[in-house]
């Protein structure tokens, strides 16, 4: 009897099916644990510091990478816990992982920043200040602390004071804990830095808000999609990502080797190109909480190949100096 293509998919081993739907599930659940909990970001954020501290000619050591990275899982942690309105609105999935392991979250973020501040607080009172400069900015920013007569009782209601406050913070983190964290004194590649990082956290808090603009409007959250519009945010996005690229490449030129004003090229492109694919609700999902809050994953893995490359180059016994703007 001749066996149709149909049937030979209906006699497919069920326990072997039904295996394979075990572990897809599992791994789905895992994935979503990761992404959600901010643990992919937290590795995102490794790249990251990788990245800055190659930058300012400092050599990336597990300290730095674990100060910076637990700062930002603690305090997307201890956000979303006052910002569970909108992520029921916004984020349904998200918000029904974080719901459901809403204790065990916020004793892990509580238990990162002591680890963070003990392990600053080993390099001096300047690298703790540094290191609370995000718990501070994140409690005015999710918290209503401001006066009952303003108009406004949380930072982030304010249009474009948010993305500035969160890019502030994240600029002097990324820019000052190497530096504090090494004995080392803040430089002009300190500021580009800064900047550096200023601009990519100014793109990055401002594509969330595309994709959330409905939730955001709908809970009275004034962003700035929600005053532009999509297409009209896009254009601004692209301006200031092209003024600041001058900046950084100008200033660059002026304290950096040309590999890394290579890295800094392509991070801005990066950015350039979410900032283009931004827009597309069936898409914005994966654009927003994987690409963009990955991009220090390639960003990071681009400014090592530069590292390795220069290194190769170095003669066999040689000491390599760091620039004359390092020291």
């Amino acid at each position: 009897m001749e066996i149709t293509h149909g049937t030979r998919w209906q006699s497919f081993p069920s326990p072997l099916e039904q295996l394979i739907r075990i572990v897809a599930n599992k791994t789905g659940q895992i994935f979503e644990l990761l992404l959600y909990s901010s643990v992919y970001l937290g590795c995102a954020v490794a790249g990251m510091a990788y990245t800055c501290c190659y930058l300012q000619g400092i050599s990336p050591s597990l300290p730095i990478i674990v100060v910076l990275a637990g700062v930002v899982f603690s305090v997307y942690n201890l956000n979303r816990k006052t910002d569970e309105a909108e992520d029921a609105l916004n984020h349904g999935k998200r918000f029904e992982v974080t719901s459901r392991l809403e204790k065990p979250l916020f004793i892990a973020a509580l238990l990162s920043y002591a680890i963070v501040l003990v392990i600053a607080a080993m390099s001096g009172p300047a690298t703790v200040l540094v290191a609370l400069i995000p718990l501070i900015s994140g409690i005015f920013y999710s918290v209503p602390l401001l006066p009952r007569t303003w108009h406004y009782r949380r930072l982030k209601e304010i249009p474009a004071i948010k993305n500035i406050v969160v890019a502030g913070a994240w600029g002097l983190s990324f820019s000052l804990v190497p530096v504090f964290m090494t004995g080392s004194s803040p430089s002009l590649v300190t500021g580009v830095v800064f900047l550096f990082i200023f601009a990519w956290t100014v793109v990055g808090s401002v594509l969330p808000d595309i994709r959330d603009r409905d939730g955001d409007a709908a809970t009275g959250v004034k962003t700035i999609p929600v005053i532009l519009g999509v297409r009209e945010t896009r254009v601004f996005l692209t301006v200031f990502n092209g003024c600041t690229a001058g900046c950084l490449l100008t200033a660059g030129l002026l304290c950096l080797p040309l590999t890394s004003c290579g890295v800094l090229l392509c991070s801005v492109v990066y950015s350039q190109a979410c900032i283009l694919a931004i827009g597309n609700r069936k898409t914005d999902d994966i654009l927003v909480d994987i690409i963009s809050d990955g991009q220090f994953l390639t960003i990071g893995a681009i400014a090592w190949l530069a590292s390795s490359a220069v290194s190769l180059l170095i003669l066999p016994g040689s000491v390599m100096q760091p620039p004359a703007a390092f020291l």
